[in-house]
């Protein structure tokens, strides 16, 4: 080793030393306060760009989570309304048969027509004011197919039958049902109104059902969703969030080397006087 005083290489070989010692110490140290791995771009670049893109999916995927949720939302507003249009209807149905009795006298079918045409006004009115958010389901304002329907977005992106599709809402008015002009005021108008209501009953149990399916496959979406979520979520962590026990290693031999640096560092700082000792 050679003895130089304008120089104490040992000293700076000692200070480069604690410097990167220190700056790994930094990172140890934030790492554990934040629990994050990659805090700065400079940390893991193309980790930190794999990172964000999951993350959009994962905000993305619980949008559409809560969209399809909304969406069965609004289709069991349809069903309650639906449900009730069923029960009016089974009466209507009731009132026709007991109509048709030839034993009743005139003033009795006009009693009993008086309730049927009290259903079938009420029928319409609930078809008329059941809506969801201002969008009203059951009076044919989106009875049309295609994007005439209500659009259900229930995916990250943005192509059509995957990430969302349009869903048609039977008219279930008076009109559309056919019973609008209805009467049982005579056993050959009774008679008639039994088929007609059969009609009108199964066209409902068909609006029901497409609804059902509508509420079965959503429930399926939601569960993929979550799965999803889940697995980006996992894959997410392990590129960006901090390996706690691994980073508290990283810390303790940090600060270990850290205290020897500053050791060494004393050492090598007291070379020149040791050289000024041989010049005296």
């Amino acid at each position: 080793m050679s003895t130089r005083i304008n120089h104490n290489i040992l000293s700076l070989t000692a200070q480069k030393n604690i410097y990167d010692t220190q700056k790994s110490l930094e990172t140890a140290v934030e790492r554990l306060s934040s629990g994050i791995r990659i805090n700065y771009s400079w940390d893991d670049a193309p980790g930190l760009a794999m990172s964000e893109k999951l993350r959009a999916q994962i905000s993305s995927m619980a949008e559409a989570e809560k969209n399809a949720n909304i969406s069965i939302n609004m289709f069991a507003t349809a069903e309650g309304s639906m449900s009730i249009i069923d029960e009016k209807l089974i009466k209507m149905r009731a009132l026709s048969v007991d109509a048709s009795n030839g034993a009743l006298t005139d003033s009795d079918r006009i009693a009993i027509n008086f309730e049927f045409q009290q259903l079938k006004s009420e029928i319409n009115r609930i078809a008329n004011i059941t809506n969801y958010n201002g969008l009203h389901l059951l009076n044919g304002a989106f009875s049309g197919t295609g994007s005439h329907g209500i659009k259900l977005h229930i995916g990250t992106n943005n192509t059509f039958g995957i990430d969302y599709y349009y869903v048609s809402m039977s008219n279930l008015t008076a009109d559309a049902l056919k019973i609008a002009d209805m009467d049982v005021l005579n056993t050959v108008n009774s008679q008639a109104c039994i088929s007609e209501l059969d009609t009108a009953i199964e066209s409902k149990d068909s609006e029901r059902t497409r609804l059902g399916s509508y509420v079965n496959r959503l429930q399926n979406t939601i569960l993929d969703l979550q799965t999803q979520q889940v697995n980006a979520s996992n894959a997410e962590s392990q590129i960006r969030d901090a390996d706690i026990a691994a980073e508290m290693s990283n810390f303790l031999r940090n600060q270990m080397k850290y205290q020897s640096g500053m050791a060494m560092l004393g050492q090598a700082n007291q070379l020149p006087q040791v050289v000024a000792q041989l010049i005296g």
